[in-house]
């Protein structure tokens, strides 16, 4: 009975091994992207500053657009964001994103 005890102890502690390393080997890559975007001024969901006109809207979303072959249509200030249409080479569009005035967060709103 000991002997079936250690054995089916030790061939959890194998699985539970093999689930931990599964799951860190899978976020590793996704953990080094992070902190990739993170050091730069842009990090990964805009400027991280405040954003006080249209034209520096259009700046930071090219910026954070600048890895995809999209268009930023009219930006237009709201309240408390502005609000800008993405569109693609054929000027059709294929997202609707705002950029918070406070944190320069973009956000899709589509």
């Amino acid at each position: 009975m000991r002997k079936v005890h250690m054995m089916t102890t030790s061939v959890m502690a194998a699985g539970l091994a093999s689930v931990i390393f599964i799951l860190l080997s899978w976020g590793m890559p996704a953990l080094a992207a992070d902190s990739q975007t993170q050091s730069d001024s842009q990090g990964s969901y805009g400027e991280k500053q405040k954003i006080t006109t249209a034209g520096e809207a259009r700046k930071a979303l090219k910026k954070y657009f600048a890895d995809k072959d999209v268009i930023i249509g009219e930006v237009v200030e709201k309240e408390f964001y502005f609000e800008a249409d993405v569109m693609d080479e054929r000027k059709t569009v294929v997202d609707k994103v705002i950029v918070d005035k406070r944190t320069g967060r973009v956000r899709s709103i589509y």
